[in-house]
């Protein structure tokens, strides 16, 4: 099974411009978007029901703002997952459309878009407090399922993973807490597919700040991550980074398993799932320099 994540900044732009076509016309059997910035009546027959795939969505509601999207191949069986991150505790964790999940049979997949804290203070606890509440009811779903995480994590875990550590520091997406954070979620049970089959190669970077064009110098971070719970390790295949895909600030990354998948029944119905759900805070969801 061939998952890629990509964070591609306005999925309608993308489609477009004709800079999915790869995706559907390739190999990749399922397919993670991030940061679609749709609500649920813009979505497009076209766009819910590529040639050979079926899709679930997630959808902030405000225009312009967050948003998910999973792509399975129609050969797959696949199911809608629900995965609450705040529950009734906190549901204003829910309501940015972060997070799809997809039941494929022998794994869950978690399509997640991971906040940013980077617009100030007030954010930056919002980001710490989601990520306690994410990990806490990761865990508890590890326990029970073999588990895939994939997404903009919106953290560079080591000083591997940016450009220029030292300067970026005191940047949101590489501050110590956020960076402790992933070293809990590796500690937890799951493996960065990146770097158990890459190793240390340096210089990876999946995010690249348009403004200033640090694609062309390769001024980057990673974090973008497929992330996978300790019992699937030994099922990885191979994991990679795309940076030749253009169409985004980010480029897509991917793994490949070697998992049993339930085939699809023909005469399944299309199960295409939209999800509205509120949001009431904005943000500039990518590290910020200062």
């Amino acid at each position: 099974m061939r998952i890629v994540s990509w964070n591609v900044n306005g999925l309608r732009a993308v489609q477009k411009r004709g800079q999915l076509s790869w995706a559907f016309a390739g190999d990749v059997d399922v397919l993670c978007l991030q940061e679609t910035k749709l609500q649920a009546d813009a979505v497009t027959d076209e766009m819910q029901r590529p040639s050979g795939f079926r899709s679930w969505w997630g959808f902030g509601k405000k225009k312009g703002y967050s948003g998910t999207a999973v792509f399975v191949r129609d050969a797959l069986a696949a199911e809608p997952f629900p995965f609450s991150v705040g529950g009734a505790a906190h549901p204003e964790f829910d309501h940015e459309g972060r997070v799809v999940g997809v039941d494929l049979g022998e794994l869950v997949l978690l399509n997640v878009y991971f906040p940013n804290g980077g617009s100030g203070p007030e954010r930056l606890a919002f980001k710490h407090a989601w990520h306690d509440a994410f990990l806490d009811r990761l865990v508890g779903l590890a326990k029970k399922r073999s588990v895939v995480v994939c997404g903009d994590v919106n953290v560079a875990h080591r000083a591997l993973d940016v450009a220029l550590p030292e300067q970026w520091a005191d940047i949101s997406g590489f501050l110590p807490e956020e960076r402790a954070w992933f070293d809990r979620l590796l500690a937890a049970g799951f493996v960065d597919t990146f770097r158990a089959e890459k190793g240390d190669l340096p210089r990876q970077f999946t995010f690249w700040e348009t403004r200033a064009r640090a694609r062309e110098t390769n001024q980057g971070w990673r974090i973008d991550y497929l992330v996978v719970s300790r019992d699937l390790e030994e099922k990885l295949i191979d994991a990679w980074i795309w940076p030749q895909i253009e169409g985004s600030d980010h480029c897509p990354v991917g793994a490949e398993l070697e998992v049993a998948s339930r085939a699809a029944s023909p005469t399944a119905p299309d199960r295409a799932a939209r999800d509205d759900e509120d949001s009431d805070e904005d943000e500039d969801d990518r590290p910020r320099r200062r």
